[in-house]
């Protein structure tokens, strides 16, 4: 069990880091879904987005689009891939919107770690919620199961807190202007066992009619280099 524990902090970033999204989410937040005041994040089949980070440029693209109920959820090729010299994950992710509220759902994470391979449960939680006013925030939480093979099963529970920081701002990124930008925070906090496991923050930018043009984490900024919209 030790050794289990060892292996999920080294990876909890990889479940906590966004940006980047299969068990429900089972947080609420402080308000209901309201009409939305634009597309902050244009969905459809297409659909790309590259951002440069440190010289190095990454795609992401929405290739397909699935009806779950009455919801319409659009999957990119690419919203998360994150490596280090102990550990690796990859897993798919889709965005939806309801009103105007963004939904980004992940799929499981596959994991390995110094030479042992296991899963992370994916999960689904609210991303962003265009029509807010500045202070406002959204709360909610979920929960993962991450298993190594040879290893038990240990259980995390993470809350997650979006703050909106600014509205209606004009942005420069990569020499390029764009108005109607909300900046705002998104704040994960994980729980092991009963235990605090480690806090993780991030910081968007995002436009109306274009999407994220910028995110920081970890003292580090990716901007966007270049995008199509369909």
């Amino acid at each position: 069990m030790k050794k289990l524990k060892s292996l999920m902090l080294m990876t909890l970033f990889v479940s906590t880091t966004l940006f980047t999204s299969c068990s429900s989410d089972s947080g609420s937040d402080d308000t209901a879904p309201e009409n939305s005041q634009g597309d902050y994040w244009p969905a459809a089949v297409g659909n790309q987005w590259v951002f440069s980070q440190n010289g190095t440029e990454t795609s992401m693209k929405i290739v397909s689009s699935q009806k779950v109920n009455n919801d319409t959820y659009f999957k990119f090729d690419k919203l998360f891939v994150s490596s280090s010299s102990e550990v690796a994950g990859s897993a798919s992710a889709s965005i939806k919107k309801v009103q105007g509220d963004y939904f980004i759902k992940l799929d499981d994470i596959n994991v390995s770690a110094n030479g042992f391979s296991g899963k992370i449960s994916g999960y689904e939680f609210i991303f962003f919620k265009d029509y807010l006013d500045v202070n406002k925030t959204w709360t909610g939480t979920y929960t993962q199961e991450t298993t190594y093979t040879g290893f038990g099963t240990i259980k995390t529970t993470t809350k997650y807190t979006g703050t909106i920081l600014e509205k209606g701002i004009t942005a420069v990124v990569k020499n390029v202007t764009h108005k109607d930008v909300i900046r705002f925070k998104l704040k994960l906090e994980t729980s092991l066992e009963g235990q605090s496991a480690g806090s993780t923050e991030a910081e968007y930018w995002i436009a109306k009619g274009v999407g994220v043009i910028k995110f920081n984490y970890n003292d580090s900024a990716s901007e966007l280099a270049s995008y199509k919209i369909n």
